[in-house]
């Protein structure tokens, strides 16, 4: 059983990203997800995670906060997603901060279901 965590707190993209996951990844997987990282930070005192994806722009804790304060405790993937329209943060300046944070991956949402897809057959094919 592998288990992800998914925190985004745009709940469309949180189905997608759920969708994405279960279609990629050709075992049983436990998601769970959540809008805020707040209360992924609670749930992560007490389980444990194969991976875990990760918005960035997020409101109370953003998810470069949440993915330093997850490799602080532990080694687990994290893949970080961005699709940021700010006029002086572009998505490639975010997701180059995540990686800098500590994320393992990064990928833009801008055909996300594809990369994120192509990117977690790579990594989980070894799995099956």
């Amino acid at each position: 059983m592998m288990n992800v965590l998914i925190v985004d707190d745009c709940s469309m993209d949180l189905i997608l990203l759920k969708e994405v996951v279960m279609s990629s990844i050709q075992t049983d997987t436990n998601i769970q997800s959540f809008t805020n990282c707040k209360k992924a930070m609670e749930k992560l005192n007490y389980e444990n995670y194969d991976l875990i994806i990760t918005d960035i722009e997020m409101p109370e804790i953003n998810g470069f906060d949440f993915i330093e304060s997850i490799k602080k405790n532990d080694n687990q993937t994290i893949i970080a997603v961005s699709g940021s329209v700010a006029e002086n943060n572009s998505t490639e300046t975010i997701l180059y901060a995540a990686n800098q944070y500590g994320a393992d991956y990064a990928i833009s949402k801008i055909n996300l279901f594809n990369n994120l897809s192509n990117l977690l057959q790579r990594l989980y094919v070894n799995r099956l």
